[in-house]
């Protein structure tokens, strides 16, 4: 398993219209082999930004999305919101009982 993390920094004067954006931009991704779920929401420190975190079977998974004909989409759909360009990392979880 893979989880991928985002961090958005929108402009101040679109937070809402992004979140509403989202609701069709995840359609995108929701259906791609692979994925198993995500979760977005404002930053507890910084309500103009927004982490995503992304659950995939593995990289490859990922990297599938990316090359998809729907990543371009899923990005133009997204991109005008953003004050700056997204932080993206990777981590395999622990198995910790």
């Amino acid at each position: 398993m893979l989880i991928a993390i985002a961090r958005f920094h929108l402009r101040p004067e679109k937070a809402s219209a992004f979140e509403a954006v989202w609701q069709t931009a995840s359609g995108l991704l929701a259906n791609k082999e692979g994925y198993r779920g995500h979760r977005l929401g404002p930053q507890c420190e910084d309500a103009g930004c927004y982490v995503l975190e992304i659950e995939w079977d593995s990289l490859d998974a990922q990297s599938a999305f990316m090359a998809h004909a729907d990543f371009a989409p899923f990005l133009h759909m997204l991109w005008p919101y953003f004050a700056a360009d997204p932080e993206l990392i990777h981590f395999e979880p622990l198995h910790v009982r």
